[in-house]
């Protein structure tokens, strides 16, 4: 229960927060001297998104944490889906004065998923990234990879502070953090839901600043032909 309750504060946060913001910039374009209908709709429109989401993630977690096997999977494109994080993200990137990159393999890349738990995985590993710079202007590179074993490897690397060697295998144990305001759940629920799609993540120090960390999904077997 204690994990349940850590996970869901720590997943909700995101899209929570974003709602405000939202709700805010609705209030403000409703009160000018003459409102901006359209752009108050469509803050509005956001926020309810938002609000869809938290109760997607409060949901997912939960079948998670009961290993619900009925978790709705669907055909994923994870090139896809890490175009769509980049979107995500890029104000808090730009918050940091952190820069991305991309670099996508060109062969498919789909794989069978839980989209939004895939989501919750490359949100977890890229802000930490993003947080892991927040001193100073760095860079987080995002790149996709297809091997010869059918499977999909995506990485995610910083500029950052440098990755506790002797806390490796640690890291991705339930409230191990290093963050001073840290749940330590973030890592904990990327393990779960990449273990639970048939892969697993690891992390690896930088022969420079950063860390980077990598995860594997097995690819379809009618994308990889």
């Amino acid at each position: 229960m204690g994990e349940l309750t850590a996970s869901l504060a720590h997943e909700i946060k995101q899209p929570i927060g974003a709602a405000v913001t939202n709700a805010e910039a609705c209030v403000r374009l409703i009160d000018r001297r003459e409102p901006d209908l359209p752009e108050a709709r469509e803050a509005a429109l956001e926020m309810a998104k938002d609000a869809r989401r938290a109760a997607d993630i409060i949901e997912r977690v939960r079948s998670l944490f009961r290993k619900d096997s009925s978790s709705p999977q669907e055909i994923v494109d994870v090139n896809e889906i890490i175009r769509e994080m980049i979107v995500v993200l890029q104000k808090e990137a730009d918050r940091h004065s952190a820069r991305m990159s991309m670099d996508l393999t060109g062969r498919p890349t789909q794989v069978m998923a839980d989209r939004v738990q895939l989501q919750q995985v490359l949100m977890n590993l890229m802000l930490n990234g993003i947080e892991a710079m927040r001193d100073a202007t760095g860079e987080l590179g995002i790149k996709s990879q297809c091997g010869e074993d059918g499977q999909v490897l995506i990485s995610v690397s910083d500029t950052g502070v440098w990755l506790p060697t002797e806390n490796t295998d640690q890291i991705f144990n339930a409230f191990f953090t290093t963050k001073s305001q840290g749940t330590g759940m973030g890592l904990a629920i990327t393990r779960s839901i990449v273990e639970s799609h048939g892969g697993r993540i690891w992390a690896t120090a930088n022969s420079g600043p950063g860390a980077t960390f990598q995860f594997t999904l097995p690819i379809r077997e009618e994308a990889s032909r």
